[in-house]
């Protein structure tokens, strides 16, 4: 799966980066399609750090997003929404 990164209010640090990556590679399991990318957002206001996931396939469209006040926080939460929502549409198509 491809997928891009853009950090706004922040400086992306090769830690960040490394984590994402590994956490995204958790999700290709439930991604069967080949043409299957995702755009991640980090975005840092104050004491506000919130991660949003799009993941564009051939025949949906899955938005994620989550804020607290710790970045990998949100980044862990974030992920186990995609997690739930992928889960139930994979179940869907009985696979």
């Amino acid at each position: 799966m491809k997928f891009r990164i853009r950090s706004t209010g922040m400086k992306l640090s090769q830690p960040i980066s490394n984590y994402l990556t590994k956490k995204i590679q958790r999700l290709e399991k439930y991604l069967d399609f080949d043409n299957t990318s995702a755009e991640i957002n980090l975005d840092v206001e104050g004491y506000r750090q919130t991660t949003e996931i799009i993941i564009y396939s051939e025949k949906k469209t899955i938005v994620a997003k989550e804020t607290s006040p710790e970045i990998y926080q949100s980044i862990d939460k974030v992920m186990d929404k995609l997690e739930k929502q992928l889960r139930k549409e994979k179940e869907k198509r009985g696979r």
